[in-house]
C-alpha cells in the first residue's frame, strides 16, 4: 500500500470552501492559525479574530459555539500539519533506504533534524495541547484522531521495516511508535531545567537506542 495514499486516507476530511459561508469559516481558521504564532491560545481573544480576520461576530458565532470552539479547531488542525510533516519525513526513511544500515541512518537524520533545542516552542506547543485536552472531551475526541493518524503509520512503516528484515522482529510495531514519540516530546523536561544536557549527548544516547532497540 502507498504510504501517500494512507496518508491521505487516514486524514480526517476538512471542510471545503464550496460555499460563502465555508470560506468565512477559513478565514476565521486561517486567522487564528496565524494569531497562534505569536500568541498563546489562552490570550487570543474573539476580538483579535475578528479584527485579523475581517469577519463579523456574527459569523464567528454561526460556525463555531464559541471562541474556545474556533481555537481548539485551530490547535488540532496546527497539529495535524505536523503529523503531516512527520509523516513524510518518516515515509522518506523507507523510500529512501536499501538496507538495515541505510535506514538506520536516515532515522538518526531525522531524530537529530526534529530534537534540536531551538525547537522547543514546538514541544510546549504540543505538550499544552495535551494538557488542554484532559478535562475537555471535545478537544481530546479530535486530538485522538490525529495523534492515532500518527501512531498507526509509523507503527505501519515500521512494520514494513520489519518485514525487510531491516528491524528486530521481537519488537512490537506500535510500542516502537509510540518510544519514537515520547523521545522526541520527552526532551521538554530538560528544556525547563537551567543545567542542560548537551545537543551531542542526547543525540548520542539516542543514536544508541535506535541501533540497539530498533
Amino acid at each position: 500500500m502507498a504510504l501517500v495514499k494512507k496518508i491521505s486516507s487516514l486524514r480526517p476530511p476538512m471542510a471545503t470552501p464550496k460555499s460563502g459561508s465555508h470560506q468565512t469559516r477559513d478565514k476565521l481558521l486561517a486567522a487564528t492559525l496565524d494569531l497562534l504564532l505569536t500568541h498563546l491560545p489562552q490570550n487570543i481573544t474573539a476580538q483579535m479574530v475578528l479584527e485579523k480576520s475581517g469577519i463579523s461576530r456574527g459569523s464567528l458565532y454561526h460556525h463555531f459555539e464559541d471562541i474556545s470552539a474556533l481555537l481548539e479547531v485551530a490547535l488540532v488542525e496546527s497539529f495535524a500539519k505536523t503529523v503531516d510533516k512527520s509523516l513524510i519525513k518518516f515515509e522518506n526513511i523507507i523510500k529512501k533506504a536499501k538496507n538495515r544500515e541505510e535506514m538506520l541512518l536516515e532515522l538518526t537524520k531525522v531524530t537529530d533534524a526534529t530534537q534540536q533545542k531551538s525547537l522547543r516552542a514546538i514541544r510546549f506547543q504540543r505538550a499544552r495541547l495535551i494538557v488542554f485536552s484532559e478535562d475537555n472531551p471535545r478537544l481530546a475526541k479530535a486530538l485522538a484522531v490525529e495523534q492515532q493518524r500518527l501512531t498507526d503509520t509509523i507503527a505501519d512503516l515500521i512494520g514494513m521495516a520489519q518485514e525487510r528484515g531491516w528491524m528486530f522482529t521481537g519488537v512490537d510495531a506500535r510500542s516502537a511508535a509510540v518510544l519514537i514519540q515520547a523521545y522526541t516530546l520527552g526532551m521538554i523536561v530538560d528544556d525547563i531545567v537551567q543545567e542542560q544536557m548537551t545537543q551531542e549527548n542526547w543525540s548520542a544516547l539516542i543514536h544508541r537506542l535506535i541501533q540497539q532497540v530498533f
